[in-house]
């Protein structure tokens, strides 16, 4: 029986989101008449268990310096005032801690370590992707690897014996490379690379983030092209035939911080040509996945929205580029802090699912027992879209999770990992952390019947804001 071995590695990639817009699951809510209408203005109204009353006193103040949408008047001193009471008044001391995941005992993992080229004697990598994929060779897997601080891609020949498994160059002098995807962009026939440029490590609002493509050539070199070079702060790059005239399209999240972020489709015209065509305006996407969601023949998009938005939001296509924006689902507040989404058959009913994760953290030094892993299950029918939310469970500063069948029992299991550096080693040990945990299935029929059961493969870690896995 195979085992789908887990290799992860460590990254500073700062997606910080808004400071204050951070909440927890459903709270016991104060009478609705005491809540302060300028806290919902722009955003849900954050439960009063979302964070600790001190907290909400530092981080209230702050909202008069962030972008309102078009028609909302920012909020007054007497606003502040108002919330920061309502908040102090009603809002716990401390956030209740989780109870950490039991070790797991049966499933061991060696542990292999590489640095990337470029990382200075003391330096520490600052990994922001891997994946393993079928690179080198059509039948073998590499291990395809983003560094932010060296700002290069690299591969690492998982296949090969021990002494020639060595990270390899790629492609140097990237701007600052959040996420990769491989796509052959201009068929013919090589994988090319789509690179999120994020355009630095710190969260900023300039537009110094680029879309990227990395076409392979002849020689298997890499040649760069800037097809979006100034946007705020790219994590995500994306293909599909949008149009249906048959050539591949892109898709941009630019995350943004606060104001600069944007969701793009990019028409393809001649070659690398490329039209910019805005969807949204707003902060906070993080990705984009082409999905025909209703069944109609063309590819819609499915996003996750993070920032104080906090949804999984389809755009539907309606042709000539044009699409309806429609909310799958929104978290329970919006301080959740998503930051991730992978389309996945989590029940094998033959459509995708959502699985995402929450667990952004990187505002304050606070453990949020509301991060996590969910999966959205897609119960739509045609026209009619509905994703149903399934918890699989709880992990502090979860950035990444991943579906895979971990113990070979013919069912998926979800793998998360946790993203904490702003604690640092001496806190990770003192909450005694899991930085990855193995979600194991159980339960067959119904998925709301389901059990997940947290096993940690790792604590007091928490270092890894990416992971994947494979056999």
């Amino acid at each position: 029986m195979s085992r789908a071995p887990l290799l992860l590695l460590p990254l500073s990639l700062l997606l910080a989101g808004c400071p204050g817009e951070t909440s927890p699951s459903a709270p016991a809510a104060p009478p609705p008449a005491e809540a302060p209408a300028s806290c919902s203005a722009c955003h849900a109204l954050p439960p009063v268990d979302a964070l600790p009353a001190a907290r909400f006193a530092e981080v209230i103040p702050t909202m008069r310096d962030m972008p309102t949408p078009a028609g909302v008047e920012s909020v007054s001193e007497a606003d502040v005032a108002g919330a920061v009471a309502y908040y102090l008044a009603h809002a716990p001391q401390a956030l209740p801690t989780l109870a950490a995941a039991p070790a797991e005992a049966r499933l061991r993992f060696e542990v292999a370590r590489y640095t990337p080229r470029g990382v200075k004697d003391g330096g520490l990598p600052s990994v922001s992707f891997l994946a393993f994929t079928p690179l080198s060779d059509a039948q073998k897997l590499d291990l395809v690897i983003s560094d932010m601080r060296a700002q290069a891609l690299m591969l690492l020949p998982a296949w090969a014996p021990a002494e020639h498994r060595y990270v390899r160059p790629l492609a140097g002098k990237v701007n600052y490379p959040a996420h990769v995807r491989l796509r052959d962009l201009d068929a013919d026939g090589r994988v090319d690379l789509l690179v999120a440029g994020l355009g630095g490590m710190q969260p900023v609002n300039t537009r110094k983030g680029s879309a990227l493509v990395l076409l392979q050539n002849a020689q298997r070199k890499f040649d760069a092209h800037a097809v979006l070079p100034q946007a705020g702060r790219v994590v995500d790059l994306n293909a599909a035939d949008l149009d249906g005239d048959g050539d591949l399209d892109l898709t941009v999240c630019a995350f943004g911080w606060r104001g600069p972020g944007q969701l793009l489709v990019l028409e393809r015209g001649e070659g690398l040509a490329f039209t910019p065509r805005v969807l949204d305006e707003r902060d906070g996407y993080l990705d984009a996945a082409p999905l025909d969601l209703d069944g109609d023949g063309d590819l819609d998009l499915v996003t996750l929205l993070a920032q104080e938005h906090e949804q999984l939001v389809a755009w539907i296509n309606q042709g000539a580029l044009g699409f309806r924006q429609q909310v799958l689902h929104r978290a329970p507040h919006p301080a959740w802090g998503y930051s991730g989404l992978a389309l996945v058959d989590m029940d094998g009913d033959g459509d995708q699912d959502a699985l995402v994760s929450n667990g952004d953290a990187l505002d304050d030094d606070l453990l949020k027992p509301y991060h996590g892993v969910s999966w959205l299950e897609n119960q739509s029918q045609g026209a009619t879209l509905r994703f149903v939310e399934r918890r699989a469970g709880a992990l502090c500063g979860c950035e990444r999770a991943v579906a895979t069948d971990l113990d070979g029992d013919g069912d998926l299991d979800v793998v998360a990992c946790s993203f904490l550096p702003q604690l640092g080693p001496q806190a990770w040990v003192e909450a005694d952390l899991a930085s990855v945990v193995w979600f194991e299935r159980g339960g067959e029929g119904d998925p709301a019947d389901w059990t997940w059961t947290p096993r940690a493969l790792e604590r007091h870690r928490c270092v890894h804001p990416t992971l994947d896995a494979a056999d």
